[in-house]
């Protein structure tokens, strides 16, 4: 009898710590009212609903290390924000017309990285506007992203904030001091006038009977190159009000003393000296050496890291005005995306100082964050063997002007591609061409 009482005792007692072992709720719930109902009409062990994770997608293009620092940075944030997934996905080619797909099928990444054809989605309704998510934080984007804001103002519409700048190099002037030594040129600064620079090309280029040897300054069609001289006599391609000023005294001067430089000048290589020469770009010429002067982005730098000569980087000159492109990206929140306030959250992150900290560290760009530009790991670059003026981008980025991105962006690159071409052959002169190219464009905005 008493070992049967023993071990109805070890049963109960079983009973009992098998149920003060199960598992507790995840949330706190409200306990029920006192009753007189008999406990077994209570489920045992019933658990709390568990709060699925939030998943995000986020879609970009670029390279391998594109990958590898979005990866990096996300993983930041996943870390310190467990209850939101991120999934990246990487679109190496044909991105617009990928992302465009997607939209249409209603599978559309929840945030999509854009550049210059940002307000091809938001005039379309793709995109929402970040306004209510940078005043309900306070975010002050000059201080994030500089004086004039960066690209902001390129990434807005009608007063709407469409993405936020994640990457955001500037075009910089790059220039063979060895070169500049020889000549007894002083280095190139932000304060320079276009006298002084031409005074510096010429003195640069070297010639052998008629055939130049060393170009004091090479540029050529891509659009960042001859807009910024427009920006820099003061000149515009929109006005204020978002219309077409292509043919104002102050662009067609600019485009006339660019092309001057080629071919009245010859201090700076024609499309057919290029191809002389094996190449169509300005980048390699510099790094061979027979470039004193070259305006290019972050990553010409990576393309000098074995040269042989000594070199520096400086903000661009100007005429009127100090105006140089920024070049970079922006962080986009889709219209179907069923939580943007957590997609916010996650752009919040990867522009600010923290998220920005990958882009330097794996030196895949220039970051967008001032702050970043301006931090000794940007500006103290330990892979390079020779002291480079990196401050160059950070001064430059309050120097930037709007890019005048319209809805209608790639259409109005194509119209300026297709007759600014023939200028830069030497087949048009510059008047004419900027009227026609202002005709074309009005057209183009009454559609």
């Amino acid at each position: 009898m008493k070992l049967s009482k023993l071990f109805a005792v070890l049963v109960v007692l079983s009973m009992l710590l098998t149920a003060c072992g199960q598992a507790a709720p995840t949330t706190a719930v409200e306990a029920p009212a006192a009753t007189d109902a008999p406990a077994a009409e209570v489920p045992a062990g019933t658990e709390a609903p568990v709060t699925e994770p939030v998943n995000l997608t986020l879609s970009f293009w670029g390279s391998d290390l594109d990958t590898q620092v979005y990866q990096e940075r996300v993983n930041m944030f996943m870390e310190k924000n467990p209850d939101i997934k991120v999934e990246l996905m990487y679109i190496p080619s044909d991105y617009s017309q990928k992302v465009q797909t997607m939209i249409a099928g209603g599978t559309a990444p929840d945030i999509i990285q854009l550049s210059e054809d940002v307000h091809s989605y938001s005039s379309k309704g793709q995109v929402i506007s970040l306004n209510d998510f940078v005043t309900k934080d306070s975010l002050d984007l000059k201080a994030r992203y500089g004086e004039t804001g960066g690209l902001t103002t390129a990434y807005s519409l009608d007063g709407n904030l469409y993405a936020m700048p994640d990457r955001g190099g500037a075009l910089i002037l790059y220039y063979n001091k060895d070169m500049f030594d020889t000549a007894g040129v002083s280095y190139p600064t932000k304060d320079w006038t276009w006298v002084e620079f031409l005074d510096a090309t010429q003195k640069l280029t070297i010639r052998d009977g008629d055939t130049v040897t060393q170009y004091g300054f090479a540029a050529g069609g891509w659009w960042p190159w001859w807009m910024s001289f427009i920006y820099m006599n003061g000149g515009a391609i929109l006005d204020a009000s978002g219309q077409p000023v292509a043919n104002s005294p102050e662009a067609v001067e600019a485009i006339q003393f660019y092309n001057d430089l080629v071919y009245k000048y010859q201090v700076a290589p024609s499309p057919e000296d290029y191809a002389n020469l094996g190449t169509n770009s300005p980048d390699p010429l510099f790094a061979q050496g027979k470039v004193a002067m070259s305006t290019t982005g972050f990553w010409g730098i990576g393309g000098l890291k074995d040269a042989t000569f000594n070199w520096d980087i400086s903000p661009l000159f100007k005429n009127k005005n100090n105006a140089t492109v920024v070049f970079g990206s922006g962080l986009a929140i889709s219209k179907d995306c069923k939580n943007p306030e957590a997609a916010w959250k996650l752009i919040e992150f990867l522009t600010s100082e923290e998220g920005q900290a990958p882009i330097v560290e794996f030196k895949q760009d220039a970051p967008a964050n001032i702050a970043n530009l301006s931090g000794d790991a940007f500006l103290n670059q330990s892979w390079s063997s020779k002291p480079i003026n990196m401050s160059a981008l950070g001064d430059s980025a309050n120097a930037a002007f709007a890019l005048p991105l319209s809805p209608k962006w790639n259409e109005m690159m194509s119209v300026f591609d297709t007759n600014l071409g023939e200028v830069f052959a030497n087949r048009a002169e510059v008047q004419p061409t900027m009227d026609v190219i202002q005709e074309q464009l009005v057209d183009l905005f009454a559609q």
